[in-house]
């Protein structure tokens, strides 16, 4: 057992793993996702097709809600480069690792 909650709490289990480039060591070194625009922390080992993120006592999440797991929501961001460091390795091996099922949103910014 990975990871333990000492409070009452609620847990999400997220459709994404290792087999989709997120390192399985993310867990191990406080990595974190974007929930409801707050930053929830990945509770325990990244498996091959699902990471499990506790919420916290007071959240309000909803099968269905968006889950960031690099990028921005609400105020918040993460980047590559933060799971890097977290990882000691570089921000161009985090995204080359990202798999062929997650899917690409290309944006187009203008001016």
């Amino acid at each position: 057992r990975r990871y333990r909650v000492e409070a009452e709490t609620t847990v999400a289990v997220v459709p994404i793993g290792y087999a989709d480039g997120v390192r399985r060591r993310l867990g191990a070194v406080d990595g974190e996702v974007l929930i409801g625009g707050r930053r929830c922390p990945i509770a325990g080992t990244v498996t091959m097709d699902q990471v499990t993120v506790d919420c916290g006592p007071d959240a309000r999440v909803e099968r269905g809600d968006e889950v960031v797991l690099i990028g921005r929501q609400g105020d918040e961001e993460i980047t590559a480069a933060e799971w890097a460091r977290r990882l000691d390795t570089i921000g161009y091996e985090i995204t080359c690792a990202i798999g062929p099922r997650v899917p690409r949103v290309h944006v187009r910014r203008s001016g």
